[in-house]
């Protein structure tokens, strides 16, 4: 303990000192720029010499005297801008003299403030706020919400409690949006008017009518989907089920708002009601006639044309591998003893395990309005797991899966190592593989039809 504090001290003192030194440095430019005149960048040095050491009381003396001088010089510019009867400009500088003065008092150093301009400031504020403000507003008339934004905006950064300035700058924001929104519905963009009153809602969700309009546009944008049962191709069964339970799953949970899907279950009611089989919606042209029929607008036809699986395992191999040992040997011309790395073959024990997938998937959008594929792709993902347990009975920090080439050691990776001594573990299931590779399958296609049906 006692040692900790010995090592500790010195350490504190000489970033103590190092940072005395630091500040005593930044005073001496400071008392520089002082004396030739340059009372703003003094004060900068005297400033950032009290960042680093806060208790240097020689910078917050040069502080005061340079700050105050600079806050005197901008107070004067300040006047200037009220003779010349330039109130933007006269506002501006004040918050300017406002800000500087805050920033030296966070260092703890307080300046002279001159109360004598501060009611001036007010009348020219009130009067150059209200005139903005009437400004802003007939460009909102105008419905120039560009303009009218940044004037609102300007309000309320000089007086964030103006009247309701800050309320018309959201208002110039999203009015434009609103606008545009009604633009879009009447010209049948059921999406993009959408797309428009959901900003709307996100900034004020009970802005006008946009809440009813907002529904009103979902309900011509959304798009019933028919989800066919998944044509399964291969000689195996089962997985085509679990497959389109994951599309399901995954277009659901894309949560795109024109979605309507109406999985198997809702189809053969539908179909049943118009006497129709599913059994018979195999090709595009026949899918496409039964989905019109039934009022949807879009049917997606999937097809599991190849399914690979393979599994291996559980068995020990006897693997072979070359432990290096060192030999003493004699220079047979200097007659000096020497040591040679050489390697001989050996076995290792190799249990593992090994399950792998592979699919392959075609699936068609097709349009019940034209009868024509829109959107297609052939989707494929594999996936393996595999767990070895390796044993050697000897130093594996000695063993190498081969031989070394030239004069080079051989190279065992780190991974080939780990197997030896590795935790034997169970690996995934033939269901719980395929339902890995059916999500990623799943969420390739949800988000290709996504991006599809919301263009």
């Amino acid at each position: 303990m006692f040692k900790k504090k010995s090592i500790a001290l010195p350490v504190l003192l000489f970033l103590l000192f190092t940072a005395c030194d630091t500040s005593k440095q930044l005073v001496t430019r400071g008392d520089t720029y002082y004396l030739a005149g340059n009372f703003d960048d003094a004060a900068n040095y005297y400033y950032n010499a009290l960042l680093i050491n806060s208790k240097n009381t020689i910078a917050q003396q040069g502080l005061k005297k340079a700050a105050n001088i600079v806050l005197n010089t901008k107070f004067s510019a300040f006047g200037k801008y009220v003779v010349e009867n330039n109130p933007e400009s006269a506002v501006r500088q004040y918050l300017l003299c406002k800000k500087y003065y805050n920033r030296v008092m966070s260092v703890g150093v307080e300046l002279n403030w001159p109360t004598m301009y501060n009611e001036v400031f007010e009348d020219i504020k009130n009067e150059y706020v209200s005139k903005q403000y009437d400004e802003g507003l007939t460009l909102m008339l105008e419905k120039k919400y560009d303009k009218a934004e940044i004037i609102f905006q300007n309000i309320a950064a000089i007086d964030s409690i103006y009247k309701d300035a800050s309320v018309l700058r959201l208002q110039s924001i999203i009015e434009p949006l609103y606008q545009h929104g009604i633009k879009m519905m009447e010209a049948e963009n059921y999406k993009e008017a959408y797309r428009d009153f959901n900003k709307v809602i996100k900034q004020n969700d009970s802005y006008k009518n946009t809440k009813y309009l907002l529904t009103e546009v979902l309900k011509k944008a959304s798009i019933g989907v028919g989800i066919l049962p998944v044509q399964n191709q291969t000689k195996t069964e089962g997985f085509d089920l679990q497959l389109y339970q994951q599309i399901i799953s995954e277009l659901v949970k894309s949560k795109s708002p024109f979605l309507s899907i109406v999985d198997r279950n809702a189809l053969d009611k539908l179909l049943h009601d118009q006497k129709l089989e599913m059994s018979n919606l195999t090709d595009p042209e026949n899918a496409a006639r039964a989905g019109k029929l039934i009022g949807l607008q879009y049917v997606l036809m999937t097809a599991l044309s190849e399914l690979q699986y393979e599994t291996a395992g559980p068995r020990t191999d006897s693997v072979d591998a070359y432990l290096a040992f060192t030999e003493r040997t004699t220079n047979l011309q200097s007659g000096i003893p020497q040591t040679a790395t050489k390697f001989k073959k050996v076995k290792y024990a190799d249990t593992f395990q090994k399950r792998k997938v592979y699919y392959k998937i075609f699936y068609q959008l097709v349009s019940t309005q034209t009868g024509q594929v829109v959107a297609s792709d052939e989707l494929t993902e594999g996936l393996t797991d595999e767990n070895h347990v390796c044993d050697f009975n000897g130093n594996i920090n000695n063993l190498y899966p081969a031989l070394p080439k030239g004069n080079m050691m051989p190279v065992a990776s780190v991974e080939w190592r780990e197997q030896f001594g590795a935790i034997k573990r169970i690996i995934l299931t033939k269901e719980e593989i395929s339902r890995e590779v059916c999500i990623t399958l799943s969420q390739k296609m949800s988000e290709e039809l996504r991006i599809y049906i919301e263009r």
